[in-house]
Parts: structure tokens; C-alpha cells; sequence
């Protein structure tokens, strides 16, 4: 079965309105044509996708998965559209960098002018992506497709989680970050003993390996109450603030959110940083690497 993209956008655009008759006046059509897209792309699924309240509408449980999965298939269409278009003008002079609040691009273009120097016809394209882990998923599971380079953590414990291939290019000390409403907010720094008692927010074995061995460490003294997460996302920083939680992270990362405070802690941990690509990188990548090196 073939979802119809333009009634897809419709979905998505009344999701996002949390009306119809909102949705129907940005997009400058009648309520009773968007209703009929909508009933069209219900019929497609063979499922309702809002519930209708005298509070409001609501997405149905088929529709907060078709939401999700939706707002990816709509990326990836830009997308395909957007490498049409500079297929026949680009060729093999642009590098595509990929960013999101959590990722940004400055850690790549802070090294173009030297890799430009070298290559006058090179090209950037700044690709925006959405830092939910279904869309960080699908970037790697395509890496090189839609995005070239990414910024990232390079060692090997991370490049075997994501199936990819890295180039240190710096580290960064790992710190505790604190909702500015915390105790701790104002110390100078935080050691480990001021971890008792306290909920620490640490990512889940497996993934980094600098954070696997902070958890070797925070684990002896049962005191310390760890609690998993997945993903470096916008959801955890707003936990870490709503639940008055510790965050063990670095500064590279905090920039995506303004109500937490980053606090130096005592330990000499470090996470290397660097460029992403993919395991079997193009010639264009393989140049640009060779040039940063």
C-alpha cells in the first residue's frame, strides 16, 4: 500500500494544529476539503486517526504512530527531492553535514576553510535533522544517502553501536549538569561522594564506552541511584530539569537546552569527539578526510 503524501501533510498539519478548521485556514482551503483528505488517508490505513472530544481533537493511538512515522516518510521525500535537484549541478563537490540542536554542524565548518584551501570546488550543504532516536535511527541506517558527515562521539564502543566510522578530532571532559533550581547549582564543582542520595541520570550500558566505565565506577555505592537512558535528546535534558535529576553529560551538549547548568566534576573522564561517516565512505569523503588529516 501507497500512503498519499499530500493527504500524509494534511495528517500531520492538523496533528500539529490540534484543529481543523486551524489547520484548513493555514492552508488556505475550505475545513470540508481538508476533512475529506483526512477520511481519504483513514480509509488508506484502515484506521481512525484523531479522536473528536468536546474538549478538542486528539490523535488516536493509530494516529500517534502514523504521526511519528509520518513526519519521517515527509523528511525523507524532501529529501529525495532536494538530491534530484542538485544531482545534475553538484556532482562530486558537496559535502552534506547534518545538525540538530543536539548536534550542531560548528565542529565540521570550523574546519572548511583549510579543507576549502585545499579543494576551491568544494561545496557545503547544511542538512537539518530531527534529534528524536526514530530519525538518529534512520540517518545511520542510510548514512551517506541523505548525510555525509555528522559530529559525533568516536570511540569504538560508539562506532560499533551505530554501525559507522569516526575521526577524533578532540575530547571534551564529562561533567554533571544541574537544573539551575538544584542545590548543587551554585558549587564550584561536584565529587563523586556528593552523588549519594542523589538520582543521576546516566546513559545506558553499551552505547559510550567512557560512559560504561563512569557506570563501573558510580555503581559500587549502591547510594547513588543511576537511572538509564537512551538517547541524548531534548527529552532527557527536560527531565533532568523537571525531576531535579543530575545529568552526567558535557558542555557540547547543553547548548540544546537553557535551564541547566553545566558544574565541573572530580574525575579525569573524557569523551573523544569528532566526525562520523559512513563505514564504506565515498571518494568525495574519503578527500575531504584526507585533507582534515
Amino acid at each position: 500500500m501507497m500512503l498519499n503524501l499530500k493527504y500524509l501533510e494534511t495528517f500531520i498539519r492538523v496533528a500539529d494544529a490540534g484543529s481543523f478548521n486551524k489547520a484548513a485556514d493555514r492552508m488556505f482551503i475550505t475545513p470540508s476539503a481538508l476533512i475529506k483528505q483526512i477520511r481519504m488517508l483513514e480509509e488508506e490505513v484502515g484506521a481512525e486517526l484523531f479522536v473528536r472530544t468536546h474538549r478538542g481533537l486528539y490523535l488516536s493511538e493509530s494516529g500517534k504512530s502514523l504521526y511519528q512515522d509520518g513526519r519521517l516518510l515527509l523528511d525523507a521525500a524532501d529529501s529525495a527531492v532536494r538530491r534530484a535537484a542538485d544531482a545534475g549541478s553538484t556532482g562530486d563537490h558537496v559535502i552534506r553535514i547534518g545538525t540538530s540542536p543536539v548536534t550542531p554542524a560548528d565542529t565540521i565548518t570550523a574546519l572548511w576553510e583549510k579543507a576549502y584551501t585545499a579543494w576551491p570546488q568544494l561545496k557545503m550543504q547544511i542538512v537539518p535533522f530531527q534529534n528524536t532516536p526514530p530519525a538518529v535511527n534512520a540517518l545511520f541506517a542510510s548514512f551517506g544517502r541523505e548525510i555525509d558527515l555528522i559530529s559525533g562521539v568516536t570511540d569504538p564502543v560508539h562506532l560499533k553501536y551505530r554501525h559507522c566510522s569516526g575521526m577524533e578530532l578532540q575530547k571534551y571532559p564529562v561533567n554533571i549538569a544541574v537544573p539551575f533550581h538544584h542545590p548543587y547549582a551554585g558549587k564550584a564543582s561536584i565529587a563523586v561522594s556528593d552523588l549519594l542520595g542523589q538520582q543521576v541520570l546516566l546513559m545506558s550500558r553499551g552505547k559510550m564506552e567512557v560512559m560504561d566505565r563512569i557506570r563501573e565506577e558510580l555503581s559500587a555505592d549502591p547510594a547513588i541511584r543511576i537511572v538509564d537512558f537512551d538517547f541524548y535528546g531534548i527529552d532527557v535534558f527536560n527531565r533532568c530539569e523537571r525531576e531535579g535529576a543530575l545529568l552526567v553529560t558535557m558542555e557540547f551538549w547543553m547548548r540544546a537546552h537553557p535551564g541547566l547548568k553545566m558544574i565541573p566534576a572530580d574525575w579525569d573522564y573524557q569523551i573523544p569527539y569528532g566526525l562520523l561517516y559512513p563505514q564504506n565512505p565515498s571518494d568525495k569523503i574519503r578527500k575531504f578526510l584526507e585533507i582534515i588529516r
